[in-house]
């Protein structure tokens, strides 16, 4: 795959209101306060990361990124929404103000998509939802795009909105943690805490004026051993990270850094853990989780922990992860910096089985 830079980059998630702040909240190793909502079938409370800043509809925050990650006209550009909320919240507010259920109240997420084409001015528009690769495929196939030629840029708008349903519903599932100790690998890990999450990025075959990162090569497939997870025995994940190194014209011994999805939910962490273990026999790189400082952002997680990692690291180390002596994997117990140039490996494997990983090289600021 050609290279691809990552321009533009904006993020509003629980630890910020942009990127930048994000990543020095971040780096300084302060996780967000959750706020607790009532898990109804329970009758018990459970934690979310609400994003920071002033409750606006989501139009709204879509059409900021679109200006934050643009810079004239979008005639060249190509819209990818990416997002596992599609009409969900939208659906909702129409129930709560009292409008009856049914098929004509679903207003697809393509009509957000090409609302925003059209007020913008982009070449074209599509929606993507692969669950928690949602993002990390946009990324992908946003730069595959680019790279042939098809479009001279492409941006990407990944997001994740407050849902009743998608939190009752990975809180029966006994998915979320009662605890708020969001501890992916640990040993005694209790599940994950979904957050709320804003992300844009511009991608481009020019670096422009502050690129953030280049795509180098990625790869994404769906595991379908099971109609819910992927195998535990980390074959699955294994493969695509090793096709994902093989796109990037690279191997696992130039691997600074990586990026583990880490969802701290039983099956996932041990197919992760597993699959680390195959692809890098004989030597792991040093590791790091971001879901505690985000939440899960569940579709948006490919370009929100992306631009976090990416961020972080240019302003210095990420933080050291405080039960690292507990953990199925080596996280890294101090400060874990990398130098200018070194290549990141991202992974995001979904529910459903959809599993992807991003082979990047930082850009220093």
């Amino acid at each position: 795959m050609k290279p691809v830079y990552l321009q533009r980059a904006q993020l509003c998630s629980a630890l910020g209101e942009d990127l930048h702040a994000a990543a020095t909240t971040c780096r300084q190793g302060r996780l967000p306060q959750p706020e607790w909502f009532e898990l109804h079938e329970r009758n018990e409370r459970r934690p979310y990361l609400a994003a920071v800043g002033a409750s606006l509809a989501l139009r709204q925050r879509l059409h900021q990124l679109v200006a934050a990650s643009s810079d004239g006209a979008l005639d060249d550009c190509l819209l990818i929404l990416a997002s596992t909320t599609l009409d969900i919240v939208a659906i909702e507010a129409r129930v709560k103000a009292g409008e009856a259920t049914g098929n004509p109240m679903a207003p697809a997420l393509d009509a957000l998509a090409e609302e925003l084409r059209q007020e913008w001015g982009f070449a074209g528009a599509f929606t993507l939802n692969t669950a928690c690769t949602s993002a990390a495929n946009a990324l992908l196939y946003g730069a595959r795009l680019v790279a042939r030629n098809h479009y001279r840029r492409a941006l990407v708008l990944a997001f994740e909105t407050p849902s009743e349903v998608t939190r009752q519903g990975f809180g029966v599932l006994e998915l979320t943690s009662p605890s708020a100790a969001y501890r992916p690998f640990h040993a005694e890990r209790d599940g994950l805490i979904l957050g709320e999450a804003y992300a844009s990025v511009m991608l481009a075959r020019e670096p422009g004026p502050e690129p953030l990162a280049k795509l180098l090569g990625g790869f994404s497939a769906c595991d379908t051993s099971s109609l819910t997870n992927t195998a535990e025995d980390g074959s699955h994940i294994d493969w695509v990270m090793r096709r994902a190194l093989h796109s990037a014209r690279t191997t696992t011994a130039k691997i600074a850094l990586v990026k583990l999805h880490g969802t701290a939910t039983a099956a996932n962490d041990q197919a992760e853990s597993n699959g680390m273990r195959r692809t890098f026999a004989h030597a792991l790189p040093p590791l790091c989780v971001l879901k505690p400082y985000l939440g899960h952002t569940l579709g948006a997680c490919g370009l929100s922990e992306t631009l976090l990692l990416l961020e972080s690291l240019r302003q210095g180390a990420l933080p050291g992860c405080d039960y690292a002596e507990h953990a199925l994997l080596p996280l890294a117990a101090g400060p874990l910096a990398v130098s200018a140039g070194s290549l990141l490996l991202a992974n995001y494997f979904g529910f459903g089985g959809n599993n992807a990983s991003l082979v990047l090289q930082g850009i220093p600021a």
